[in-house]
């Protein structure tokens, strides 16, 4: 197998070529203006951010390329899909319902107004609007893959790299395996095995909350809460909701932060066999960088400089060089990592998680990315395309 092509514009704008310019520029290099036919329908993927979190995507970018979608004839939208039940600013988070993180992306400038297209919640209110798309995986043998991707004619990945704490790196995979299946999903990453209710513990029927937020009404309430395993999607939304009364009957076993990474991974076979591996075109911007996922409540401090735009048409190879230009790249000397040098893991320092066996530290983007080769899901060999604009020229041919 050869190189996978990933093209690259830095970070060094100017008034002429600025940051949308240049997403323009691979979003042309990608060829999308001329492969985007009249009356397609196009999903723009990407992450609203959590309430609290000042890092996230800029909605200006997703509304550039809504512009460009639709001046090839294309008929864009922009997509996102609900979280999980827990969150650090209370049961929902800001995001558990479609409502609710329609609201919360509002207040983060996402609205259709502002990116010039309807915004959708790709796998309906409560997550649960999907299909099932089965895989060879170690971990994963079916995908509940979001609807409205079923619908796609292309879908283009725009995603914000940073570091993900349970998979290293947060790129296109984790936009593409977390970013677009359902509630099912996201817990077979973060969680082993059904929910358990301790009936001495449940407040029984006066109580009775965790029924209003199971998304497949799985619980019954008689004496005390019982959960249907046959139809749990183990959610983690009756946890949740139980421990703000603090009774704390219904819990959960959450599974060992070192093989997350890996389900997110196959997660993402799913997504791209549901409509094929050629319908997709992915774009990192690496700028912003953290150590923390958009889901996090907070703006992190930033690890490293902005580093520019990446895009390729293969998932891994893209955030393999995206992972390799943040390792590249000097520390941010008042972060976390001011201390590490060049071509060091910066997000395995900070991240800290350790082999359970060994006690070392775990790089668990490489884990991440070796998976990922694993299971096919493209090429961790890759060209570096670096694009950029002449300078304009002053008059009489010197440059500016």
């Amino acid at each position: 197998m050869g190189k996978s092509k990933v093209y690259f514009t830095d970070r060094q704008a100017r008034p002429d070529y600025n940051m949308i310019d240049k997403l323009e520029h691979v979003f042309k290099e990608l060829s999308l203006d001329k492969e985007i036919k009249s009356g397609e329908k196009i999903m723009i993927k990407t992450h609203f951010g959590q309430w609290g979190n000042t890092n996230y995507l800029r909605p200006a970018y997703a509304r550039k390329i809504v512009d460009l979608v639709r001046a090839v004839g294309g008929e864009p939208f922009v997509a996102e899909t609900t979280g999980l039940g827990y969150g650090g600013d209370g049961t929902y988070g800001g995001r558990t319902t479609a409502p609710e993180y329609l609201g919360m992306g509002a207040l983060h400038g996402y609205t259709d107004a502002t990116v010039g297209a309807p915004i959708i919640m790709a796998d309906g209110y409560w997550g649960t609007d999907v299909y099932d798309i089965e895989v060879d995986g170690e971990h994963v043998k079916t995908v509940d893959v979001a609807a409205a991707l079923l619908d796609c004619d292309k879908v283009i990945v725009l995603t914000h790299a940073k570091g993900h704490g349970l998979g290293g790196i947060g790129g296109t995979i984790k936009n593409l395996g977390i970013g677009l299946v359902g509630k099912r999903g996201k817990a077979a990453m973060h969680f082993l095995g059904d929910i358990k209710i301790d009936p001495e513990k449940c407040l029984g029927p006066e109580c009775s909350k965790c029924l209003k937020v199971c998304p497949v009404r799985c619980i019954t309430m008689n004496e005390k809460a019982e959960v249907d395993e046959s139809r749990c999607i183990a959610c983690h939304h009756c946890v949740s909701i139980c421990a703000t009364v603090e009774a704390k009957a219904a819990t959960q076993t959450w599974r060992p932060n070192h093989e997350q990474g890996s389900i997110f991974v196959e997660n993402t076979v799913g997504v791209i066999n549901a409509i094929g591996a050629d319908k997709f075109y992915y774009i990192n911007l690496a700028i912003d960088i953290s150590d923390k996922c958009d889901c996090w409540n907070v703006g992190a401090p930033l690890l490293v400089h902005d580093i520019g735009i990446f895009g390729s048409r293969d998932p891994l190879a893209i955030d393999q060089a995206t992972l390799q230009a943040i390792k590249d790249a000097p520390a941010n000397p008042d972060s976390p990592v001011g201390e590490i040098e060049c071509g060091a893991c910066k997000f395995a320092m900070v991240h800290a998680c350790k082999d359970p066996e060994t006690g070392e530290i775990l790089e668990l983007a490489e884990r991440q990315l070796a998976h990922a080769e694993k299971m096919g899901l493209g090429n961790r060999e890759y060209e570096l395309a670096t694009i950029t604009k002449d300078p304009p020229k002053k008059p009489g041919g010197a440059e500016e």
